[in-house]
C-alpha cells in the first residue's frame, strides 16, 4: 500500500527540508509562502496546493546536491 502525504504533511516536509538553509522555521515559512521557484514559476505553497509537491521536492533535492535553480 502506498502512503500518500496530505498537503499539511507535504508543507512540513518542505519546511523541515529547508529550515537549515533558511536559518529558522519562520524564515523557511516565509520562503515557502512568498519566493517563486524559477523552475516552476510559482511558490512552493502554490505548487503544493496545485498537487505539484513532487516537483518541489525534486527541485529542492537538486539544489541540495549542488544544482542550480
Amino acid at each position: 500500500m502506498v502512503s500518500v502525504m496530505t498537503t499539511t504533511e507535504q508543507k512540513e516536509y518542505i519546511l523541515n527540508f529547508i529550515q537549515e538553509w533558511a536559518g529558522s522555521k519562520q524564515a523557511a515559512l516565509q520562503w515557502y509562502e512568498s519566493e517563486i521557484i524559477p523552475a516552476l514559476n510559482k511558490t512552493a505553497q502554490d505548487s503544493v496546493n496545485c498537487g505539484d509537491f513532487e516537483a518541489v521536492k525534486q527541485y529542492l533535492e537538486h539544489i541540495s546536491e549542488g544544482g542550480f535553480a
